[in-house]
C-alpha cells in the first residue's frame, strides 16, 4: 500500500483529474459572500401600548414579557426598554444551540409570548416577535424625485413598494425591507364642533366607518345546480364611498352625511414614522438580502439588471443602487487570490533555491492540488467561500508545503544513499508516515477549539478552523500519494557523489555556511543547557512584551464606507433632528474623500456592514447612516477629523463617526451596566459614572439610558367636573387621543394595496398644548358639551421617559464612546482607575456589570477555550502515542507552549494589537513549531546511534533535517510577505504573529529540540561515553 500510487499511475492519475474537476466544479457553484451567515439568534418583541406612560408599560407589558421569556430554558439574556406608548423587549438565545436547536427556540418564543396576549391590558396592541437578521444587505437602492418636481412621496412610496416586490421574486432572494417609505392612509378630518354638537365622538365615527364597510360574505346560495356566495354591496373603494357614510347624532339629533361635518382625503401619515435621505434629498430605500447559501455576485448582477429595467419603466424618478455587496465580495475575494497567488510565487521562489527547479515543481504542485481538494471539501461542508474560509487557505499556506518538503526532501536523501526508486518510496513512506501524522493531527487539533467554537462567534469565525484542518489534512494525503509518486517518477538517475552542483539542481549550498552550522551544533550537543537558554531568548522575550501590548480582541476593517449617528435630546421633533442632520451633512461634504451620504430619521438605517446595530424604531430624535468615501485611507482620515470638528460644532447633540470593525455588535465600545431597584438612585448613579467617563481620555460623549424628566403635557382634569359632563378620566383620555391620533375604522383597497381609513382631529389641535384646551367633549346626557380646558389646567411636568431593565431587572446603562480607531481595553483600564481615585461606590442592593466590547471578548474567548481542554488532551495523546513516549511529547509540547512567546514577539515587533487574530496566528505558528520538532525528533528516534548518544550521529541527522526544516520556515515567510506589505488592520496581527515568530521556531526545532534530546539521552544515561567527540567538521 505505501508504493500504491508509484506502482500504478493510471491510479494516480485518475486521482489528480479528479481534485482538479471536483475542485473547479465546487469553485463555480458554490456560494459567494463577503462574511459568514450568522444564525438569527437575538430578536425582540414589540408591543405598542398608546396612552401609557413609560412605567405603566414597564409594570403591564415588559415586566409580563420578560418573565415569560425568562421562563424558557433556550433564552439567554432579555434586555427591555419601556418608553411612552411602547414596549421593546430584546432577547438572546443560547450560544450553545444549533441552529436546529435555535429554529426551535424561535417556535417556543412565539408560543411564550401568545400564552400572554389575554393577561395584556385591552388598550395594548398584540406583542410581535422579530427576527434580527444578522448580515449585510446584498444590494440597497435609493428612490427619490429629480430636484424640482412637483410629484408626491406617497407615489415614490408606492413605487418603492413595487420595486420590492420585483426584488422579493427575485430568484434567491431572502428577504426585503424598506425604509422611509411614508404611510398612506384615508384620513377623515373630523370638524370637533360640528360632531360635539351631534354628540359624537371620533371613536363613534370609526366604529360606524367599520360596520359600513361591508367585505364580510352575507351567506350561500345553494342549489341543485348552482352555488353562489353572497354579499352585501358596500366595501370601501373610494374616497366618495367613505363621505357618503351617513352618521346619525345621539338622542335625535338628526342624520349627516360624513362628508358634511369631515374633509375626507388621501394623505400620507403625519408625523413620519421614518424619514430617509440620500445626498441631501429626500428619498425611499429599498434594501433586499440573498440566501446565505447563494452566490452574492450573480444575484446582484441579476438585481442590477431588474433595478436598470424598473428604472426604463418609471421615467423621471431617479433609481440609484446606493450599495451592492456584490463589488465588496470581490474585491474582497479577489484581494484574497491575489495575495494568495503572490504568496504561492514567493513559496515557489524558495523552493527553487532551496530544493532546486525538479522539486520546487513536484512540492509546489501541492498548492493548487491542496486548494482545489479544499474548495471541493467547503463546498461539500455547505458552506460559501466566503473571507473566513479563505483566511483558512492563507493560514494554511505556511503549514500544508510542510509535509510535502519532508517527504520529498527525505526521499531525495534515500537516493542519495544509493536506494532504488521503489525502495526509496516505501521506506519515506515507513518511516515519515507516523510521525508526520502525530504533526497533521496537533494541527488539527490545535484549529479544532476555532472550528467548534459554538454560538454567533463561532459560527463567524469557524470557517478558518475548518479551511485549516481541511487543508493540512489534504496535504498530508497528497504528500504520501502523489507528490511522493511525482517525486519519482520524475527522478533522474540518483547523484551519491559529494562533489559540487549546481544551485538550480539541487538548490543553494554553501560548505562556509555549513561548517558554521556543524560547528554551532558541536557547541551544542558538547553544552546542551546553553543551546536550549540560547533557543528561549526570543519567546521570554515574547512573553515579556505581551504585558505591553494593547488589546483589541475585534479589529478594525479596511473598508470605503463609515457609520454615522446623530442623537439629540429627548423630547425633540424629526425636523429638529432633519435640520441637523443637514448641517452634519454640509460639513461632511467639506472633506473632498466624501461621496455619499445616507440618513434614516426615526429609526435605524439600512445594514452596509454585518454587525450595524437596530432596533431604534420610534425615536423621532436619533438618526443613523453611512457615508461612503473614496477609500479605506480617506475613511481614516476624516473619521478621526470629522469627530473632532463634529464635537465642537454641535453641542447638545451626540454625533458618532464610527468606522467598522469585526466582531458582534455592542451597542457602545464602553458599556458599564449599574443594576438596582430604585429609578432615582440608578439615575444618581448613571450621572456619577458619566463624570467620572467623561474625564476618561479619548472618551467623546457619554450616555446613559435611564432617562428622567422628560417633559410631558399633563391635564389636572377635575373629576367632578368631568362627571357632571357626563365623562369619566379615561373618558377623557381616550377621546383626547382619538382626537389626536386618530382612530381606525374600516379599510380602502386599491388593486392590492390596502389603506386604513383613520378618523383624527384637526392638525392644528395637535401643535400647542394650548389648542387642546379647546378641544369640545360631548357629553353623555342630551345637550351636555364641555371643553378640554373646562375640566382643569394645562401644564408641563417632567416624566420618566425611559426604563431599562435587564435579565428582569431594573437597570441604568451608561455608554462610552471613543474617538475613531482609539482602542477600548487603555480607555476602560483608565476609567477604572478614576473610578477607584472618585470613591464612588455601589450601595447594597446595587452592582456594576461590565458589558460593551469587553463582555463580548470575554464571551468570545469562553467559547474559544470552551472545547480546548478536552482537545489539548487528544493532541498530547497523539503525540505520546506517536514517539511512544511521554518525555519526548514533552519536548514537542515545550515548544509548542515556547512558540506562543514568539508569536507574541512577533506581534509586539511589529507594533499591532493583541486580538483574535494573534490568537490565530499563534496557533498556526504552533503548529509549525511542533510539525518541525516533531521530525528532527523523529529522524533523531531513527536512528540508532543517535539514541546510543553519537555526537556524530546525532549532529549529521539534524543536519539532514536543517533544510526542509529551513526551506519550510523561509516559505512561511514569504508566504505572508504580501499579508505584511499589504497593512491591512485585519490581516496584519495574524500575519505579524506567523511571520514573525517563524524565524525562531526553526531555532526551537534544530537547536532547543536536539538539545533537549541530548539531555534526555544523558539523563537515561544511555551512551554517555561515546557523546564528548564529534567528529571534526568538513
Amino acid at each position: 500500500m505505501s508504493t500504491l500510487f508509484y506502482r500504478f499511475p493510471r491510479l494516480a492519475g485518475l486521482a489528480l483529474f479528479l481534485m482538479v474537476v471536483a475542485g473547479i466544479a465546487a469553485l463555480a457553484t458554490m456560494g459567494r459572500q463577503e462574511d459568514p451567515y450568522l444564525t438569527e439568534r437575538f430578536g425582540r418583541v414589540v408591543t405598542l401600548y398608546p396612552g401609557a406612560d413609560a412605567e405603566r408599560v414597564e409594570a403591564l407589558v415588559s415586566e409580563r414579557l420578560e418573565r415569560v421569556l425568562l421562563e424558557l430554558a433556550e433564552v439567554d439574556q432579555t434586555t427591555s426598554v419601556s418608553r411612552a406608548n411602547i414596549s421593546s423587549v430584546s432577547f438572546g438565545i443560547r450560544e450553545d444551540l444549533n441552529a436546529t436547536e435555535v429554529e426551535q427556540a424561535w417556535t417556543k418564543i412565539r408560543e411564550q409570548v401568545a400564552s400572554i396576549q389575554a393577561s395584556l391590558p385591552g388598550e395594548a396592541g398584540l406583542p410581535r416577535v422579530v427576527r434580527e437578521y444578522m448580515g449585510a444587505s446584498s444590494i440597497i437602492v435609493a428612490l427619490s424625485w429629480p430636484e424640482g418636481s412637483d410629484a408626491s412621496i406617497g407615489a415614490l412610496g408606492r413605487l418603492s413598494r413595487e420595486l420590492e416586490d420585483r426584488l422579493r421574486g427575485l430568484d434567491a432572494t431572502y428577504r426585503t425591507e424598506l425604509f422611509g417609505a411614508p404611510e398612506e392612509e384615508i384620513r377623515v378630518v373630523l370638524d370637533p364642533e360640528a360632531a360635539a354638537a351631534l354628540g359624537i365622538t371620533a371613536s363613534d365615527v370609526a366604529a360606524l366607518l367599520a360596520r359600513s364597510d361591508s367585505r364580510a360574505p352575507a351567506g350561500r346560495l345553494a342549489g341543485d345546480d348552482y352555488d353562489f356566495i353572497v354579499e352585501v354591496e358596500g366595501a370601501f373603494d373610494t374616497l366618495e364611498r367613505v363621505r357618503a357614510v351617513t352618521l346619525s347624532g345621539r338622542e335625535g339629533r338628526g342624520f349627516v352625511r360624513l362628508g358634511d361635518i369631515a374633509t375626507v382625503e388621501r394623505a400620507r401619515r403625519e408625523p413620519d414614522a421614518t424619514q430617509a435621505w440620500f445626498n441631501g434629498t429626500r428619498s425611499v430605500l429599498v434594501g433586499a438580502y440573498v440566501q446565505p447559501d447563494r452566490r452574492v455576485d450573480n444575484w446582484g448582477r441579476q438585481a442590477e439588471r431588474l433595478v436598470e429595467q424598473f428604472r426604463q419603466a418609471t421615467p423621471g424618478l431617479d433609481v440609484d443602487i446606493v450599495f451592492s455587496q456584490s463589488d465588496y465580495v470581490e474585491k474582497r475575494l479577489y484581494g484574497l487570490a491575489i495575495n494568495l497567488g503572490y504568496s504561492a510565487l514567493i513559496v515557489f521562489g524558495v523552493l527553487f533555491l532551496m530544493m532546486g527547479w525538479r522539486s520546487a515543481l513536484i512540492v509546489g504542485s501541492a498548492l493548487p492540488l491542496t486548494v482545489l481538494l479544499v474548495l471541493f471539501l467547503i463546498n461539500m461542508y455547505g458552506q460559501p467561500l466566503h473571507q473566513m474560509s479563505v483566511t483558512g487557505l492563507v493560514v494554511a499556506l505556511g503549514l500544508l508545503i510542510d509535509n510535502a518538503i519532508v517527504v520529498v526532501d527525505d526521499y531525495r536523501l534515500l537516493r542519495r544513499r544509493g536506494l532504488e526508486r521503489l525502495a526509496a518510496v516505501d521506506k519515506a513512506v515507513r518511516t515519515l508516515f507516523a510521525p508526520l501524522l502525530a504533526s497533521t493531527a496537533t494541527t488539527v487539533f490545535a484549529f479544532a477549539p476555532i472550528a467548534l467554537m459554538p454560538g454567533s462567534a463561532g459560527e463567524f469565525i469557524s470557517m478558518i478552523g475548518v479551511s485549516v484542518i481541511f487543508a493540512v489534512t489534504a496535504s498530508f494525503l497528497l504528500a504520501f500519494t502523489i507528490i511522493l509518486s511525482l517525486a519519482a517518477w520524475f527522478d533522474d538517475k540518483a547523484d551519491t557523489g559529494d562533489g559540487p552542483r549546481p544551485f538550480w539542481r539541487d538548490g543553494l549550498r554553501s560548505r562556509p555556511l555549513a561548517w558554521a552550522y556543524r560547528k554551532l551544533l558541536d557547541a551544542v550537543i558538547a553544552q546542551p543547557a546553553i543551546g536550549m537558554l540560547l533557543a528561549v531568548i526570543l519567546p521570554v522575550t515574547g512573553f515579556l512584551a505581551a504585558s505591553t501590548l494593547p488589546s483589541q480582541f475585534f479589529p478594525p476593517t479596511e473598508r470605503d464606507m463609515f457609520e454615522i449617528s446623530v442623537t439629540l435630546p429627548s423630547g425633540v421633533s424629526m425636523e429638529e433632528t432633519r435640520r441637523r442632520t443637514e448641517a452634519v451633512t454640509a460639513m461632511l461634504r467639506e472633506y473632498e474623500g466624501v461621496e455619499d451620504v445616507g440618513w434614516v430619521l426615526g429609526g435605524s438605517a439600512p445594514r452596509v456592514y454585518y454587525n450595524m446595530r437596530r432596533g431604534q424604531a420610534g425615536r423621532p430624535n436619533y438618526a443613523a447612516g453611512w457615508v461612503r468615501t473614496i477609500s479605506p485611507a480617506a475613511t481614516r482620515l476624516i473619521t478621526q477629523d470629522f469627530q473632532a470638528r463634529a464635537r465642537e460644532a454641535f453641542p447638545g447633540t451626540m454625533v458618532l463617526a464610527t468606522p467598522f470593525e469585526q466582531g458582534p455588535p455592542t451597542p457602545a465600545p464602553i458599556e458599564l451596566k449599574i443594576v438596582g431597584p430604585e429609578l432615582a438612585v440608578l439615575d444618581t448613579l448613571g450621572q456619577d459614572i458619566r463624570r467620572v467617563l467623561a474625564a476618561t481620555p479619548g472618551v467623546t460623549y457619554t450616555q446613559a439610558q435611564l432617562l428622567l424628566g422628560e417633559p410631558v403635557a399633563r391635564l389636572s382634569a377635575d373629576e367632578a367636573s368631568a362627571a357632571l359632563a357626563g365623562l369619566r378620566l379615561a373618558d377623557v383620555a381616550g377621546r383626547v387621543r382619538a382626537d389626536m391620533d386618530g382612530v381606525l375604522g374600516g379599510t380602502v383597497v386599491e388593486g392590492v394595496e390596502v389603506l386604513p381609513v383613520r378618523v383624527i382631529g384637526p392638525a392644528d389641535r395637535r401643535e400647542a398644548a394650548g389648542n387642546i384646551a379647546a378641544t369640545p367633549l360631548p357629553g353623555q346626557g342630551r345637550g351636555a358639551m364641555s371643553t378640554v380646558g373646562a375640566l382643569g389646567a394645562m401644564t408641563l411636568v417632567p416624566q420618566t421617559a425611559s426604563i431599562i431593565r435587564l435579565d428582569g431587572e431594573r437597570a441604568n446603562p451608561v455608554y462610552g464612546y471613543l474617538s475613531p480607531f482609539v482602542l477600548p481595553a487603555p480607555a476602560l483600564e483608565s476609567f477604572f482607575a478614576r473610578l477607584d481615585a472618585s470613591g464612588i461606590e455601589m450601595p447594597p442592593g446595587y452592582r456594576l456589570v461590565i458589558g460593551g466590547e469587553a463582555e463580548s471578548q470575554g464571551e468570545a474567548t469562553a467559547d474559544l477555550m470552551s472545547t480546548a481542554i478536552p482537545l489539548l488532551i487528544l493532541m498530547i495523546g497523539s503525540v505520546v502515542l506517536a514517539f511512544n513516549s511521554f518525555r519526548y511529547a514533552g519536548i514537542v509540547f515545550t515548544v509548542g507552549f515556547l512558540s506562543v512567546g514568539l508569536a507574541l514577539f512577533g506581534v509586539w515587533l511589529f507594533g499591532t494589537p493583541l486580538g483574535f487574530n494573534a490568537i490565530v496566528g499563534s496557533m498556526g505558528l504552533v503548529g509549525l513549531s511542533i510539525n518541525g520538532t516533531i521530525v528532527v525528533l523523529s529522524a533523531l528516534r531513527n536512528s540508532p546511534e543517535a539514541l546510543l548518544g553519537d555526537a556524530l550521529a546525532i549532529r549529521e541527522t539534524v543536519m539532514d533535517a536543517t533544510r526542509h526544516i529551513i526551506a519550510t520556515t523561509l516559505t512561511t515567510m514569504g508566504g505572508f510577505a504580501p499579508l505584511l506589505l499589504d497593512g491591512d488592520p485585519f490581516w496584519l496581527p495574524f500575519a505579524a504573529a506567523v511571520a514573525g515568530g517563524v524565524a525562531g521556531s526553526a531555532m526551537l526545532a534544530l537547536i532547543f529540540a536536539p538539545a533537549a534530546f541530548v539531555m534526555l539521552v544523558r539523563f537515561r544515561g544511555a551512551g554517555a561515553q561515546a557523546l564528548p567527540g564529534p567528529a571534526p567538521a568538513s
